[in-house]
């Protein structure tokens, strides 16, 4: 297929029930912001055809955003940083990093009833991208603050989606025994309760509760967008949870989506958009339907449904918030495909965040170690 950086039209038509999208024999690329490009490491070309959307649900560019090129564009030449406001204050050499998106990205926090996080629409963004960047193989979308372990994504099949489904199976790991239970796994997404409960009564609030239950942004109003959703489509993902209607979430802001499945998982993550749905029940919900879906027909046979991929994805709210929680996880014998939250500097002592050079140096010697044990050739640079 051949790839052309020139602008073309976006139009994209309502395909429910097809089986896949197809590929044009010449598809044309829209150029990313022109200082986003870095060569990767020589004859590396494993996620050539991959974007690489890296969003931010805060301002906070700087080194977080310098550092993260740094090591990850010597793997992926495609990457998209896209957050609420430009990086125009750090001068015209940057004014262009980043794809400004600020749909619903206040934040408020002041109302204990009505918790408004900056990232709470953050999947606007990814909604974006896919509409902006048609033409890659896949999209590998990721928030700025997660350590991508490449060796192991390396493994994982880009024509299937990558999240963390409660019914898919680890992606093999030389460096684990391998069993089909997710004992030494990071935790999966989440299934809801009951929708035809009203979760709002028992509510307890964010920090008490996760968001199943909250009236703004829980199961409620996103039973709104799933009533719109195709029957056909709701009763095969039905078939996951023993015949019951369920919504999906969870930490799902780190997932992977094939570029064949990119018109059917807009249309789905489209009807969310019309709500005030969490991000992380509509963006795992969306990559369920998509598996679902008749275009995901890789994922839906009788046999072939399990092998959707699921991330070892870890949600941490502990330190260490650097490459020492990956070696400790492998230490207890558990694998790190990707973690969030991870930090490229830390706080001094006088409760100033600062960047640390050191964190892109540990990371490359992590990314090192990670290809020792998945026992294939990497290279570092």
């Amino acid at each position: 297929m051949m790839h052309e950086n020139v602008w073309t039209p976006r139009a994209p038509n309502s395909q429910w029930g097809f089986t896949s999208e197809s590929k044009p024999d010449a598809c044309h690329r829209r150029p990313l912001p022109s200082h986003s490009h870095r060569k990767t490491l020589a004859n590396y070309n494993r996620f050539d055809n991959i974007l690489l959307v890296v969003f931010f649900s805060h301002a906070r560019y700087g080194a977080n955003l310098d550092y993260h090129r740094e090591v990850y564009s010597d793997y992926f030449p495609n990457i998209l940083y896209i957050g609420p406001v430009s990086r125009e204050d750090s001068g015209f050499d940057h004014s262009y990093d980043v794809f400004v998106d600020s749909y619903h990205s206040d934040e408020d926090l002041s109302d204990p009833s009505y918790y408004k996080m900056a990232g709470r629409m953050a999947h606007h963004m990814l909604y974006t991208a896919l509409q902006e960047q048609d033409c890659y193989d896949g999209y590998l979308w990721v928030p700025f603050d997660t350590l991508l372990n490449i060796p192991r994504l390396e493994k994982f099949d880009q024509e299937l989606f990558w999240y963390h489904s409660p019914w898919g199976l680890p992606v093999f790991n030389p460096a684990q025994d391998n069993n089909l239970g997710l004992g030494l796994h990071a935790p999966p997404v989440n299934v809801s309760p009951d929708t035809s409960i009203n979760l709002t009564e028992s509510w307890r609030g964010w920090g008490s509760d996760w968001w199943w239950g909250d009236p703004h942004v829980g199961v409620g109003v996103c039973m709104e967008a799933f009533q719109k959703v195709p029957v056909h489509l709701r009763e095969r993902l039905a078939a996951f949870t023993n015949g019951e209607t369920r919504l999906i979430g969870g930490s799902a802001d780190t997932m992977y989506i094939p570029g064949r499945h990119r018109k059917i998982f807009m249309e789905v993550l489209g009807l969310f958009l019309e709500t005030t749905c969490f991000l992380e029940i509509r963006y795992a919900y969306s990559a369920a339907l998509g598996r679902a879906s008749p275009r995901a027909d890789s994922l839906c046979g009788p046999c072939e449904a399990w092998r959707a991929f699921t991330f070892c994805n870890w949600w941490i709210y502990q330190p260490p918030f650097n490459a020492s929680f990956v070696r400790q996880k492998w230490e207890e014998g558990y694998e790190v495909d990707t973690f969030h939250t991870f930090h490229w500097g830390e706080r001094d002592g006088d409760n100033v965040w600062r960047a640390n050079y050191e964190n892109v140096v540990d990371v490359r010697r992590l990314l090192k170690e990670s290809a020792e044990r998945q026992q294939i050739a990497f290279p570092v640079r």
